[in-house]
């Protein structure tokens, strides 16, 4: 099943300090920070020479809007705050912390928890991860943590994958 059938939230709540939310294509800017981290570039992309310019994201976030359902990753304090990004997407589930003062405080597991339990409410039957990169010990962690396995790995990635129903 398509996630393309289905009509995208606006908003996943996760709890009272956490949700997602669709970005509109003019705030795509507000990622600018974070891929410009070579840090972030290093882990999600496997890039060293470079950072993303703004073309680069809203290359990225189309492509990511248009095979699935793109989402900022918010925090509360004192007003929602974007600290990064997941995608819905039966051919990859790529999320960024984007902010690393954010780092290993679990919100990646939660925001990955939560979209399982769409990815269930509609009805997709699998979700994948073709390439996590080897030194990116936190997100193999995170994955393998809500039940992804491994379909495959070579010199660089590792492969996930989830079965949600059979």
């Amino acid at each position: 099943m398509s996630i393309n059938n289905h009509v995208q939230p606006i908003i996943l709540h996760i709890d009272e300090k956490l949700r997602l939310r669709k970005p509109l294509k003019e705030e795509y800017n507000i990622a600018l920070l974070w891929y410009s981290n070579k840090d972030i570039m290093l882990l999600s992309e496997g890039i060293t020479d470079r950072v993303y310019q703004m073309e680069d994201i809203n290359r990225m976030y189309n492509f990511l809007s248009n095979s699935g359902e793109l989402y900022f990753i918010e925090i509360y304090e004192k007003q929602w705050k974007p600290i990064g990004d997941v995608t819905l997407s039966t051919i990859n589930v790529p999320i960024v912390i984007g902010d690393s003062n954010y780092w290993s405080k679990g919100i990646g597991k939660k925001v990955l928890l939560r979209i399982i339990g769409r990815s269930i409410e509609i009805g997709l039957t699998y979700l994948r991860v073709p390439e996590v990169f080897h030194i990116n010990y936190r997100s193999k962690k995170l994955y393998e943590s809500v039940g992804f396995v491994k379909l495959g790995e070579d010199d660089r990635v590792t492969s996930y994958e989830l079965v949600l129903s059979k």
